[in-house]
């Protein structure tokens, strides 16, 4: 069925809004962009958030020509994911919300499956299988997230990344948006999905693999080059998909076990409200650590300041376009 007649039948409104937030990588954004449009489910909207890109960033946008895709950027650099998703959170219109990170790809039966399980499940979030691809060089072994008990997310074992996450627009008001990466200790991804669970959201797992991780923060200097080759390749590859899943899960590694005392013990903590991956988390990276060393893999400056004095929003304003301009009279 055409988008527009599944829309016309949904009263206006598409069954699914994509959040995408992106940060100058425009050459990755066009291959998840292509991935979206081509998937097997049309009746979507898909929320482009840039966090103070530069114009080639909405130009790829503008290269698609779908007036589906809607482009918003940022006058003031947020600096991380969570901004740019809370905006498009507050802007969807789809009785269904998915997630897909700029560098990531779905297959082309992401969102139909999503949309069956979800309504299947009766769940108030559902996490689809994905696999982080690691990087070429030597012998990888990718890791497959997503996984679940008996169906349903675990806050021990379940790892579930935001390309793989899909809600119901209705239960957001249960669900809450997204804390700033400062204020977790562990992935914003994964800090929503602990949050979520403790206050009641029925969570599901899908065993189906629909999404593809390439993570910037394993790729040094992902953001300077913003070379989208591995995306181009694996895009290619989907022409078959089953067979590209073949080949993933045979370069993949099997989950790792957690022998039963532990498993009590970090089930006793997520009781206790605190993320089972916490403590590890604080004892590896203090307060803000964590965001820090991933820009600096990704060949991004220091987190923009929150609070800048005069100095720091001096140099900010010299920088920009029209900073040698003498202002009108008026």
């Amino acid at each position: 069925m055409e988008a527009s007649a599944q829309r016309d039948q949904a009263g206006g409104e598409p069954l699914v809004s994509i959040v995408i937030a992106t940060h100058n990588r425009p050459a990755a954004l066009r291959q998840a962009l292509t991935s979206v449009m081509r998937q097997t489910l049309q009746d979507w909207e898909a929320l482009v958030i840039g966090d103070d890109c530069r114009p080639d960033t909405a130009a790829v946008a503008a290269e698609f020509d779908d007036t589906r895709i809607v482009y918003i950027d940022l006058p003031v650099n947020f600096g991380e994911q969570s901004g740019p998703n809370n905006i498009g959170f507050a802007r969807a219109r789809g009785r269904f919300v998915a997630l897909l990170n700029h560098d990531d790809l779905w297959f082309p039966d992401h969102l139909a499956a999503m949309t069956g399980w979800i309504d299947a499940s009766g769940a108030d979030v559902v996490l689809a299988r994905g696999a982080v691809i690691q990087p070429a060089a030597g012998n990888p072994v990718n890791s497959i997230f997503g996984i679940g008990k008996d169906g349903f997310y675990d806050p021990v074992t379940t790892e579930g990344f935001g390309s793989a996450h899909m809600f119901r627009r209705a239960s957001f008001s249960l669900l809450g948006p997204w804390r700033p990466a400062s204020q977790c200790f562990c992935e914003s991804s994964q800090d929503w999905l602990f949050r979520a669970w403790r206050k009641g959201a029925v969570i599901a797992t899908m065993p189906h693999l629909t999404v593809i991780k390439l993570h910037s923060g394993i790729r040094k200097g992902s953001y300077l080059g913003d070379n989208a080759q591995e995306q181009k390749d694996l895009l290619d590859a989907m022409q078959t998909p089953d067979a590209l899943r073949v080949k993933i899960l045979g370069c993949a590694g099997e989950p790792i076990r957690v022998a039963a005392s532990s498993y009590l013990r970090r089930r006793l903590m997520a009781a206790l409200g605190i993320h089972p991956r916490a403590r590890a988390f604080r004892r590896k990276y203090k307060r803000g650590a964590f965001l820090a060393k991933l820009r600096r893999l990704r060949g991004l400056a220091p987190m923009p300041e929150r609070e800048p004095g005069v100095s720091e929003l001096l140099d900010r304003y010299s920088k920009r376009g029209d900073a040698g301009t003498e202002p009108d009279e008026g």
